[in-house]
């Protein structure tokens, strides 16, 4: 075949292509994409791959939510990522580079499951603006997908709860199956779940969106529609083109994203202010095992002695235990053995295991034969361990009992 031949057949072939791109961007919306896109006060997006109903809020500074008031926003700012992280870290993102991301799907997981709402929330010079894009119909999925790649770039931070999870891996798994790219871009990821849990779990125990709104911020959502009935949502507007409760949908999913910016500049000013925003005495021992976990032991006892300081009730063993222990790693043994000696009353694990510490220090610190013996026998007595422990006091035992003899 000489290069002539070949160049016809080229020429066939993207003249075919070209007619179908051009027979594709023609094709007309069913009348009922209108009536959705009028109803929630959002416009159409024609696109060659489909179309979708695309609907902006803009919430602007002054804006409360619950016992929060939105301020402005200085988009070059910056928020450091270790407020966000388990270990220290040292890099930044910058505020107009976030991307808060949140979906609305039709299941749970699974091949079947689609996500009919993304809803992507930004940072602008006029406030906080929320942009929802709603799939008209399975048909146009390729279109919505398409678009998002325009809001998550490897230049942006994404911005989730639970995105780790479920959202990231629901929406890379529809852009595979439609062809549309195999990996989701970012700059990097936030999951906020994992530093509300960090922060608040001890306290609060639920650590669901719509409860860290609640005790965090006092924000009640007023008619909310449960997450279980969402999917039915959908399926009613494809069915019989019902869109009565498709707002709440939408409200529930901004108020989310909104959720996430909040709840994103409290984690943020906590670590900011060493924890000067936290009220609550489980709150702060929260943010001292976060400490401990990045062996910063003088921020440690530092959340102790607040806790001392501020707290007129007694504090749980468990806070008593993990403190004596940072003093400990930090040489200060007055502070160690002084909450040593208040656990080793209680008959509890907490007690056995001062009781045993105390033990050591007398031994080969203080040198105290005798009060080291004491605590070894109480610890004998409450230990709610197995054999293998009560062996090993019993050798202490022994050991100690020859010393003085």
């Amino acid at each position: 075949m000489n290069n002539d031949d070949t160049r016809d057949r080229l020429n066939r072939v993207r003249r075919f292509m070209v007619s179908d791109r051009e027979s594709r961007k023609k094709k007309s919306y069913p009348s009922r994409y209108a009536k959705m896109a009028e109803t929630m006060q959002g416009s159409l997006v024609e696109t060659p791959s489909g179309t979708y109903c695309l609907v902006k809020r803009l919430y602007p500074s002054g804006f409360v939510f619950g016992e929060s008031v939105l301020e402005p926003i200085d988009v070059s700012g910056a928020v450091p990522l270790t407020s966000f992280a388990v270990e220290e870290r040292k890099e930044q993102a910058v505020l107009r580079d976030l991307v808060f991301f949140d979906l609305e799907t039709t299941g749970l997981g699974g091949a079947g499951a689609v996500a009919f709402l993304a809803g992507c929330g930004s940072i602008t010079a006029e406030g906080f603006e929320v942009r929802q894009y709603l799939l008209p119909d399975y048909e146009d999925e390729t279109a919505v997908l398409e678009h998002l790649l325009e809001e998550l770039t490897d230049k942006r931070t994404i911005v989730s709860y639970n995105g780790a999870a479920f959202d990231l891996n629901l929406i890379r798994d529809r852009m595979i199956i439609n062809r549309v790219a195999r990996e989701v871009p970012s700059a990097g990821h936030i999951d906020l779940l994992h530093s509300a849990r960090r922060l608040f779990k001890r306290r609060l125990g639920d650590c669901s969106l719509t409860n860290i709104e609640r005790e965090i911020f006092g924000f009640h959502r007023e008619g909310d529609i449960p997450g279980y009935l969402i999917p039915s949502v959908y399926f009613d507007w494809l069915g019989s083109e019902d869109l009565t409760a498709m707002e709440a949908v939408l409200e529930h999913n901004r108020f989310d994203i909104l959720a996430l910016y909040f709840l994103l500049r409290k984690v943020a000013a906590i670590f900011e202010t060493e924890g000067s925003e936290l009220d609550h005495v489980q709150d702060v021992y929260s943010l001292s095992r976060v400490y401990g976990r990045r062996r910063k032991l003088g921020k440690v006892t530092d959340m102790y002695e607040r806790l001392e300081a501020e707290t007129q009730q007694p504090l749980d063993p468990d806070i008593l235990w993990y403190h004596s222990m940072a003093f400990k790693r930090s040489g200060d043994w007055e502070k160690a053995v002084g909450l040593w000696q208040k656990l080793s009353r209680f008959e509890s694990r907490e007690g056995y295991w001062a009781n045993i510490e105390l033990a050591k220090y007398f031994e080969h610190r203080a040198k105290d034969l005798l009060q080291a013996e004491s605590c070894a026998r109480r610890a004998r007595q409450v230990c709610p361990y197995g054999a293998r422990q009560r062996t090993l006091l019993d050798k202490r035992l022994q050991r100690l009992s020859r010393k003085l003899g």
